[in-house]
């Protein structure tokens, strides 16, 4: 059986919470993951192989991008007795206490421990599976970690391998949590990478990499130079489908960044962004929704400066294409949550909406898609709407990590839109309580984010409520434990 297959679209609502709550029924039959971390490290230990960590959400869009584009292939089956595969759902028991000790926090993160727990890399979910799995290989192979090549780049000691420039040059800098970094700033690493590194592949993703995080800190890089650097990409097809996830990913960011509205250069560089993108849009070796990705940036693009005809038009028979074609759950998921965003960012609200209704009876975390539609009500001005699919997504949630998020987004929206509304929001902060008070991991990675945002709130808000202020109490215990 196909992994992730045995979620049918047709099972009863309550058969898919409960699946909904072991993320890990749909790996367990096809590779045999581990779920707990001290298990998976003392069999790593006995058996001198690696450790695969994944560290997901079942609600979660690129998790399930990377379920059905990687996990659930031949590839990735093929190299898994090479290592020792744990998964590390966010909402099982104690998750969020050992993510702490992980250091993990975004869904996904993926990372390569050696058998005594040193981490060797932490991979990109974003790189299409075949590239995945190529860096998996070098990852696996690897006679350094990637803290011993990157001491070793930074202080001239020793020229680094090609491979060693390609596992550097890939790494998930988004999911460091400070493990690689260590305290450095990333843009002036990153430029000094790319200065050292002579392998050209690397050594372009790296500037990218580089000019990103430096506008990402309001540095200010030549925009002349960095404009040419970036047009030169964009100009090479096969440049552009390499670099597919920087191409897709970093392109408004970039755009807004470097050049200013309506100047000659950001039309020639939305221009040349638009044609890598189409180019990107019908590429093979791309997924079916890294694909529609591609085409929901060029909408993006779009706004930016360099329009698409027939967009409107387009966009309706391009979702409903890839929604006919996506009927596994994982990637039907994702698909939905692209398909619909790309509807959101034109402009099309009623399309995005009807997409998202149809989705809630069949997805296996409908609750995410009501934050969608949340979403869509407050861009309607529809405050009252707004609210209550948040409200509907917070009591439809499960996970205890999942339910705490979604609480507090629902706390925090009442906060903002209906601050004069005593009586809704203390009854939101009375529901929160027994399940913040029943955690044993509140005050923990993602859980203890959510703590925080609640309480900087609720502090500045200016009403009386019996139940805001023992919310408030016990907040403050958990953060201060």
């Amino acid at each position: 059986m196909p992994l992730f297959s045995i979620y049918s679209r047709h099972f009863q609502h309550s058969r898919k919470r409960n699946m909904a709550n072991d993320a890990n029924a749909q790996t367990t039959t096809v590779i045999g993951w581990h779920h707990d971390a001290d298990a998976a490290f003392a069999q790593a230990r006995a058996t001198a192989r690696p450790v695969f960590l994944y560290w997901g959400a079942v609600w979660c869009p690129p998790c399930n991008r990377l379920k059905a584009a990687l996990l659930s292939q031949p590839g990735f089956a093929t190299l898994a007795p090479s290592f020792v595969p744990l998964h590390i759902d966010g909402d099982a028991p104690g998750a969020q206490r050992g993510a702490d000790r992980l250091q993990l926090r975004s869904y996904p993160t993926l990372v390569l421990y050696r058998p005594d727990g040193a981490e060797i890399t932490r991979l990109p979910c974003e790189l299409t599976g075949p590239r995945f799995l190529h860096l998996l290989q070098l990852a696996l192979a690897a006679p350094f970690t990637a803290s011993q090549s990157l001491q070793a780049a930074l202080s001239g000691q020793r020229a680094l391998s090609a491979d060693e420039w390609r596992l550097l040059a890939c790494y998930s800098w988004d999911t460091d949590e400070g493990q690689l970094l260590a305290g450095r700033d990333l843009a002036a690493t990153l430029a000094i990478l790319r200065a050292a590194c002579d392998e050209p592949v690397s050594a372009l993703r790296l500037a990218w990499h580089a000019l990103h995080a430096a506008l990402s800190a309001k540095a200010a890089p030549d925009p002349h130079e960095a404009t040419a650097m970036l047009l030169r990409t964009l100009a090479d097809p096969q440049t552009v489908l390499a670099q597919a996830d920087l191409v897709t990913g970093y392109a408004v960011d970039l755009v807004r960044a470097l050049t200013a509205p309506q100047s000659a250069p950001r039309l020639a560089l939305t221009a040349a962004w638009a044609d890598a993108l189409t180019q990107l849009e019908s590429s093979d070796a791309l997924s079916p929704d890294d694909r529609l990705s591609a085409l929901r940036v060029r909408v993006r693009m779009a706004r930016l400066g360099s329009p698409v005809a027939g967009l409107e038009a387009s966009l309706r028979a391009r979702v409903g294409t890839a929604l006919a074609a996506a009927q596994e759950p994982a990637l039907r998921h994702q698909v939905l949550n692209t398909g619909a965003g790309m509807l959101v960012d034109a402009g099309l609200l009623e399309d995005a909406d009807a997409v998202l209704h149809a989705a809630l009876a069949s997805s296996h975390a409908p609750f995410y898609f009501m934050h969608n539609l949340a979403g869509i009500a407050k861009k309607r001005g529809d405050t009252a709407a707004m609210l209550d699919w948040y409200q509907r997504a917070w009591e439809q949630s499960s996970g205890p990590a999942t339910r705490l998020q979604w609480g507090a987004t629902f706390l925090l929206a009442l906060l903002d839109a209906t601050a004069a509304d005593a009586a809704r929001i203390g009854a939101a902060c009375a529901a929160l309580l027994p399940e913040l008070d029943g955690m044993l991991d509140a005050n923990c990675r993602r859980n203890g984010t959510q703590l925080n945002r609640m309480l900087n709130k609720l502090i500045g808000w200016n009403g009386a409520s019996e139940q805001v202020e023992a919310l408030k109490i016990s907040l403050s215990a958990h953060v201060k434990r």
